[in-house]
């Protein structure tokens, strides 16, 4: 029989994958570890997932025990408050049964949040409802033997068929119709609801950036109402904003001092306690002309850091830069407007090449960005600070690539780094069994979530206008890392660390390695690992046992450390979780079709995720809120990722023929995946157009057939009017409340 007839025949003996290995294998090696057979064959059974799920499962409710205990037995207030910053905690919560969220309790982000994980949920039992067809479907094959296991429930038992295709269309039906709903109810504007406006704005106030440095209130207001005719417009509504990139820090530790100093004040004096640095304060105090901490009350002592904070933050003011950002308020939105098209209008003409006048060349309006301005609770003050010269932003771009690429290959076989370290015995005793299977796989999993966020933070790094660019940069930071390193994991034929030593090669990562059956077992431990360890941190509020011991080894007054204890404000992480559910659901879809074994343990991982955030956020965490565009993206995002089913039925159907991909266009195997993936890239190009060019306004401009009035902006803003007396003036709310503190 020739090879072509044998290919017809059986079309998944074209697929070696035999070169192949999880990276698993390079980790924490399991095999061999005890003299009892049934442990080893336990650890292995079934890729692992049963090992992790007991395994996880045991941690999780001894934990939960451990708590509820320490809560009965001792009533720790650490263990039974909800940080929200307030002096008397707040005790009372409404009981949440089922699918119920309590908006009062965990916030209108928060109720965003749990409402976009029932969506999920919801698209996830649809998913239960294909997987276990298709595990039925599956098991009826017989390419992987005649013996029934794990491997028997997969793809590569009966190949690729019409009904693969129809389920992953049918995920994207049910996911666009649940994020559709989704929109809808808590008004976020998506792929699926491109109609819902949602971008929050002031309209009575317009934020120009790209100014000349040169340029002050008076010119700008003259040549606004010189050039453009702008009305109701006043000097005093004309905002400057400077950098307060080190004026900030100093101002909110002012605050600290101040209420540190009025409990002094009800308590009683209070002496200086020197806790693990007195060495070095004697040292500091003795080249100044202070007196040493040591021998001051406590009361007087931050009384004098207060007059050096003062004298530090006005030599600041009188030493502000301005950045050439402006905010510009007039009497009516209609006023804004017509300043905004006059603007634009501009813009547009240079652009043909029309002469400029002598006041455009001084303000040069063809280099402003205009737009209406956002509240100004959502506006990064600390951060906004002058354009970056050409080579300061390739320096952070190469700062973050490199610690990017380190955190990829140290993560990728992290077993085999802790190896290298000779972290790990080759002892069979209690000791180094509880170590190697138990220890150390939970800490590698607590260092992986550390690490991620540690990493992703460098991102602030970048010039961030507003607190939505900082956390959709850490949302996309922390995906697209999981991603590459998933993918890694699963493509790399060697530990990826061995690029260091010269031994890693580009040709040691294999696309067919992406089809490995073994990597089925592999993602459905990793979306158990994240998923148990994201639940034992929300709930083993470690971060207020780290933080409560940094202020006790820091603080130096029983005062401070009480005001740092009645004003901790926990605030929900809502980008890295986010993020963690982002990741799961592109890992489920990327490979449940081939192993629906997953599609179950997703399910599952789904349902006690939002009980346990939902616990979270209504008994530990402070009302915490985000800005409206994290909700969209992770929406965005999903609908985005469905497109990896038909994909990888695509790609696993190319790399199955190999060479003879041509002579096979016209089979059903390779036609039915082809045209669900065109299918879905037409769904996602018709969303992305009707998202980002409400009423084809776009096309319509390029081709001259708009009107000057009309933006596309308007179409999906939401007027968010000024409450805030001072709301782009921050050094007039900072004159303020020096104002009041002196009237006190």
């Amino acid at each position: 029989m020739s090879v072509n007839t044998r290919l017809l025949s059986d079309p998944y003996s074209s697929l070696n994958t035999s070169q192949c290995n999880n990276q698993d294998v390079y980790d924490f090696n399991f095999v061999q570890v005890t003299s009892h057979t049934w442990f080893n064959e336990f650890l292995i059974w079934e890729g692992g997932i049963a090992f992790n799920v007991v395994y996880w499962s045991i941690v999780l409710l001894f934990s939960f025990a451990v708590i509820h205990f320490l809560r009965w037995k001792f009533r720790w207030r650490f263990l039974t408050r909800r940080f929200d910053g307030q002096v008397e905690p707040c005790t009372t919560r409404s009981s949440s049964w089922g699918l119920s969220i309590d908006e009062e309790l965990v916030g209108k982000d928060g109720a965003t949040y749990l409402w976009f994980q029932v969506r999920q949920m919801i698209a996830y039992t649809w998913i239960l409802i294909i997987s276990i067809v298709l595990i039925v479907v599956h098991r009826y094959g017989d390419k992987q033997g005649l013996v029934k296991n794990l491997n028997s429930t997969t793809l590569y038992n009966i190949g690729v068929n019409g009904i693969h295709c129809v389920f992953c269309l049918a995920v994207l039906v049910i996911l666009d119709r649940e994020m559709y709903k989704h929109g809808r109810h808590r008004g976020i504007r998506s792929f699926a609801s491109p109609s819902i406006p949602d971008r929050v704005c002031n309209r009575r106030w317009l934020m120009i950036g790209g100014l000349p440095l040169s340029v002050t209130v008076d010119s700008l207001f003259d040549y606004l109402k010189n050039r453009f005719d702008s009305k109701g417009i006043g000097r005093e509504n004309i905002h400057f904003v400077y950098d307060l990139n080190r004026l900030w820090p100093v101002k909110e530790n002012l605050k600290w001092l101040r209420e540190i100093k009025r409990t002094l004040l009800t308590t009683g004096p209070q002496q200086i306690q020197n806790r693990f640095w007195e060495c070095f304060s004697t040292k500091e105090a003795a080249g100044t002309d202070e007196r040493s901490p040591g021998s001051d009350d406590a009361l007087q002592f931050y009384s004098q850091m207060e007059k050096t904070l003062l004298a530090k933050r006005d030599d600041m003011m009188n030493n502000l830069k301005f950045v050439g950002l402006a905010f510009i308020g007039f009497d009516c939105p209609t006023e804004a407007k017509a300043t905004k098209s006059g603007v634009k209008r501009l813009q547009r003409s240079t652009w043909f090449g029309k002469e400029k006048e002598g006041g455009d060349r001084e303000f040069r309006p063809s280099m402003w960005t205009i737009g209406y301005a956002p509240p100004g609770s959502q506006i990064n003050w600390p951060k906004l600070q002058q354009r970056r010269p050409l080579w300061k932003k390739l320096a952070i771009s190469l700062a973050m690539m490199v610690i990017y690429f380190g955190y990829i290959v140290v993560m990728a076989a992290p077993g085999y780094i802790v190896q290298s370290f000779q972290l790990v015995g080759q002892g069979s005793d209690e000791i180094s069994l509880t170590w190697q299977l138990l220890i150390l796989p939970s800490l590698a999993s607590f260092f992986t979530r550390r690490l991620t966020n540690f990493v992703t933070k460098i991102g602030q790094y970048r010039h961030q206008t507003t607190l939505s660019s900082i956390e959709l940069g850490k949302l996309h930071s922390i995906c697209h890392l999981s991603a590459v390193l998933y993918l890694i994991r699963m493509m790399a034929m060697k530990p990826l660390p061995l690029v260091f030593s010269g031994q890693f090669h580009i040709r040691d990562i294999r696309w067919k390695c992406l089809f490995f059956p073994e990597h089925g077992s592999f993602l459905s431990c990793a979306i158990i690992v994240n998923t148990a360890s994201g639940v034992l941190m929300n709930h083993a509020r470690l971060e207020f046992l780290i933080s409560y011991l940094l202020k006790w080894i820091t603080s130096q007054s029983e005062a401070e450390h009480a005001v740092w204890r009645q004003n901790y404000r926990l605030s929900f992480d809502f980008t890295s979780n986010y993020a963690e559910l982002t990741t799961n659901f592109g890992l489920t879809m990327l490979i449940f079709i081939i192993f629906p074994v997953l599609g179950v343990i997703s399910w599952i991982c789904s349902i006690v995720r939002f009980l346990s955030d939902r616990a979270a956020m209504m008994d530990m965490y402070a009302v915490s809120q985000t800005s409206p565009e994290l909700h969209r993206q992770p929406v965005n995002m999903a609908l985005t990722l469905v497109i990896f089913s038909p994909l990888v039925l695509l790609g696993y159907r190319i790399i199955q023929l190999g060479p003879n991909t041509v002579r096979h266009l016209v089979e059903s195997t390779f036609l039915a995946p082809l045209c669900v993936a065109i299918l879905y890239a037409l769904y996602l190009i018709h969303a992305f157009v009707r998202f980002h060019c409400p009423k084809f306004a776009l096309l319509r401009r390029l081709f001259g057939c708009i009107d000057d009035d009309v933006d596309d902006e308007e179409s999906d803003t939401v007027d968010s009017p000024s409450l805030i007396q001072h709301e782009y003036d921050p050094l007039a709310e900072n004159r303020k409340e020096e104002t009041s503190h002196m009237t006190v």
